[in-house]
C-alpha cells in the first residue's frame, strides 16, 4: 500500500491537505484531510485548531493516520510559538474507531450533545441603543457574506448549499442584532426547521467586543420569539459539552439534553 494525494480537491479541501491509501491493484483502501485553523479569539489557551477525518478498511488505517499527523505537525509550524491541538469526531456508536483513537494516544475531552430548548412566547424586554433585524439572503453576495461572518467568529459549518437548503425549510429565522447608533452588526442567529422535524438552532455568535453581557441570550430570545409565531415550542440545539457560556446559554431556554451526538477525541501537538 502507499499514500497518494488526489489530483483534485475533495469537498473543497486542497489535494494537499488530502491523503488516500491505495493497495497494490491501485484500489483505494482509506481517505483522510486535515484542516488548519488558528483561532486565538475563541480558544486563546489553545488558538491553533487542526482537524483531521478518517474513511478507511481496518488495514490502512495506521498508515492513514500516520500520514495525517506528520501533516499536522508541518501545518502547526505555520505559528510554532502557539499552543496546538489536534482532533477528530466519532459517533459514540462507532466503538473500533473510538479505540482505535484511545490507542493512538487521543483523548475525549469533548463531546456534541443534543439539547431541547423550549420557545418563549415573547421577545424579551427591549434593549437599550440595540435593535433586531432579519439578515438579507437575497443574493448570492448576501449569502457568502453571511458565510463569512459566521467562519470569522469561529462558525464554520456552513456554506452556500447547506444556507440556501436551510433558507427554504418551512421556519427559517436568519435573525441580526445591531447596535444602534452606529448599526454595527454585533451578532447573528439562525434556526431553520425541516417539514416534519423539529427546528434546529444552526448557528449563533455575538462579536468578540460584546460578549460576556448578556447578548447572546437576548438575541436568541428574539429568535425563537420568531419561531413561536411559526406555532413552534421546542427548538433543537447542538452544544459542546466543555463549553461553559454555550451550556449557560441553553439553561437560560430550559436546555434538556437528549443524547450524545459526536465526540471529539484529541491531544496536545
Amino acid at each position: 500500500m502507499q499514500v497518494i494525494h488526489p489530483s483534485a480537491p475533495v469537498n473543497n479541501i486542497h489535494p494537499d491537505d488530502v491523503f488516500e491509501i491505495v493497495n497494490d491493484q491501485g484500489v483505494c483502501c482509506g481517505r483522510g484531510y486535515v484542516v488548519y485553523l488558528y483561532q486565538p479569539t475563541i480558544y486563546p489557551d489553545r488558538p491553533v485548531r487542526i482537524y483531521f477525518t478518517m474513511e478507511c478498511t481496518p488495514e490502512a488505517e495506521y498508515m492513514l493516520y500516520g500520514a495525517l499527523m506528520g501533516h499536522a505537525r508541518q501545518l502547526r509550524q505555520q505559528h510554532p510559538h502557539a499552543a496546538a491541538y489536534v482532533y477528530t469526531d466519532v459517533r459514540p456508536e462507532n466503538t473500533r474507531m473510538l479505540n482505535f483513537c484511545l490507542h493512538n494516544g487521543l483523548r475525549v475531552g469533548n463531546a456534541e450533545e443534543l439539547v431541547r430548548l423550549y420557545v418563549p412566547q415573547d421577545g424579551g424586554q427591549e434593549t437599550f441603543g440595540y435593535t433586531y433585524a432579519s439578515i438579507p439572503l437575497n443574493t448570492l453576495q448576501q449569502q457568502n457574506d453571511l458565510i463569512a461572518r459566521m467562519a470569522a467568529n469561529g462558525l464554520t459549518h456552513l456554506n452556500q448549499p447547506y444556507l440556501q437548503a436551510l433558507a427554504a425549510n418551512p421556519v427559517f429565522v436568519a435573525l441580526g442584532m445591531f447596535y444602534e447608533k452606529e448599526r454595527q452588526l454585533i451578532g447573528e442567529c439562525i434556526i431553520s426547521g425541516a417539514p416534519g422535524r423539529e427546528p434546529e438552532l444552526v448557528a449563533i455568535y455575538v462579536a468578540a467586543p460584546s460578549r460576556g453581557q448578556g447578548m447572546g441570550k437576548r438575541l436568541l430570545r428574539r429568535a425563537l420569539a420568531l419561531c413561536a409565531n411559526c406555532g413552534v415550542n421546542t427548538v433543537q440545539a447542538r452544544i459542546m459539552a466543555a463549553s461553559q457560556p454555550q451550556a449557560r446559554l441553553m439553561r437560560a431556554f430550559g436546555g434538556e439534553p437528549l443524547t450524545q451526538t459526536l465526540l471529539f477525541p484529541g491531544k496536545e501537538l
